[in-house]
């Protein structure tokens, strides 16, 4: 190899490039948080090499520790991450074993392929106990011909390498969140590696912290405290390595949604009626925000309508101190927000919007001032069929009452209703929009609003209303 393509070659071996792959860069966010830039690709050479040996470093430091002592954290998760590597056999784990594991080949022995994932020289093939969920290199059928491995460059195999620094472990697993926005994606990673270069001191187990939906949880808790427009979804990543117990899961919580929870902390009108949705998310074993959080990756259209569900029973059961004929305090909080989730992140069709709300106003006009109709209507949209009866009694003493003048003033209009009833699975949302609607409007009327009930008790707000941004 010519001097000058060595030196060439050599320089790409000690600077990092993003790929498509989210594990990888995943890693390359945890280094460039260790080498103290905003960027991947910024590194320098004399950087990378700097956190490569602080890696190599941690790694001899945890190899003598015994397992429940403060230090051994990295240690237990290097049998999730990397089986059979230097650290799992006496004989290699050593200084000098553990330095040459990490340390990149000479150039004489590259195998002149290009890397697998950037397309750059690649240093050597690797295998299972570097890559996680890659191939063993004994299994020369999940290769291509020739091939004694998977291909990869240092940087990126480094980056591998440096997910401990990304991801937490619990329950077996390694967890870790990703997306393809980067300001967001160095965000992350930085609160990531800042509480993991803890627990690397001291952690003597890998036992799960941070709760129930412990990654979902910090996923939201990230969004809520981010200052800029989020431009691509959210992902969580849960994985093992192990030879015993391989494991691949993943959540994605899609762009509009992710946009949606950041902005509920940007209003006032809007954090308080968070508070509300998110109690409206619990269960008896799992809180609110919990809940909340593993709902907006696995349920996110089941989001409104427990809320809906949720502020139905808070009318049809008021408090004891409730004045006669209000509504509670909850309702011109959360009936606003539940809209701009059907609008917003459910995308119900603007012209649909129109229609309901002409609707919900009409509705508006008989139940105000009546508490016994109020509670009827607040009944019959627990059920489509119900909704329709109560609609077609209203439509018949709406014709029998309706001033001589406002002949073609009717209650609904046959377009109103078909939005409501006739449009598939878009009327489910059209119906939840015409509960909610209807309460907003009742509340700008002036209806009576009961007094403010108890706060929520759910501590994990806590957490969440607290700017841990370094």
């Amino acid at each position: 190899m010519g001097d000058a393509l060595m030196t060439t070659t050599a320089f790409l071996q000690d600077t990092l490039k993003l790929t498509a792959h989210p594990l990888q860069r995943a890693g390359a966010y945890a280094i460039a948080t260790l080498a103290k830039v905003s960027h991947p690709e910024t590194i320098t050479g004399d950087q990378f090499r700097a956190v490569v040996q602080r890696m190599i470093g941690d790694l001899i430091t945890t190899s003598t520790i015994a397992k429940g002592q403060p230090g051994w954290y990295l240690l237990g998760v290097s049998y999730v991450l990397w089986p059979n590597c230097a650290l799992h056999y006496k004989s290699k784990r050593t200084r000098e074993g553990i330095t040459a594991w990490r340390t990149c080949p000479p150039a004489e022995k590259w195998p002149g392929v290009p890397c697998t994932l950037c397309g750059r020289p690649a240093a050597a093939w690797y295998g299972k106990g570097d890559i996680p969920l890659g191939a063993s290199i004994e299994h020369r059928n999940t290769t291509a011909p020739d091939h004694e491995g998977t291909p990869l460059c240092f940087p990126c195999v480094t980056s591998f390498h440096a997910l401990p620094y990304a991801c937490t472990a619990g329950g077996g697993l390694l967890n870790g969140i990703h997306t393809w926005d980067e300001r967001f994606m160095a965000r992350i990673t930085r609160s990531e590696v800042r509480d993991n270069l803890q627990g690397m001191i001291t952690r003597g187990d890998l036992k799960g912290g941070g709760g129930t939906f412990a990654i979902e949880f910090a996923a939201l808790k990230a969004l809520r405290w981010w200052d800029h427009r989020v431009t691509a979804g959210v992902q969580t990543l849960q994985f093992s390595n192990n030879n015993q117990d391989q494991k691949f899961q993943s959540e994605v919580i899609e762009q509009p949604l992710a946009e949606w929870l950041r902005s509920t902390v940007r209003s006032t009108d809007r954090r308080t009626g968070f508070r509300y949705l998110a109690q409206a998310q619990a269960t008896a074993k799992v809180s609110g925000l919990r809940m909340l959080a593993w709902r907006a990756f696995n349920q996110p259209e089941q989001i409104p309508s427990r809320a809906i569900g949720w502020m139905r029973d808070q009318i049809l059961n008021p408090p004891k101190h409730a004045a006669p004929g209000s509504i509670p305090a909850s309702v011109p909080h959360l009936a606003p927000l539940i809209r701009s989730y059907l609008t917003e992140v459910l995308h119900v069709l603007e012209s649909d919007v129109a229609h309901v709300v002409a609707v919900a106003r009409r509705v508006a006009d008989v139940v105000a001032d009546d508490d016994k109709r109020l509670k009827k209507f607040t009944v019959a949209t627990r059920r489509p069929n119900d909704l329709k009866a109560w609609l077609k009694a209203e439509i018949a003493d709406w014709s029998r009452k309706r001033p001589a003048d406002a002949e073609n003033d009717s209650f609904i209009s046959v377009r109103q209703w078909r939005v409501l009833f006739d449009s598939g699975n878009a009327s489910w949302s059209a119906r939840e929009l015409l509960f909610v609607a209807t309460f907003e409007e009742l509340a700008t009327r002036g209806a009576k609003v009961a007094a403010v009930e108890e706060g929520t008790s759910d501590e994990d707000f806590k957490t969440l209303d607290t700017d841990d941004q370094d």
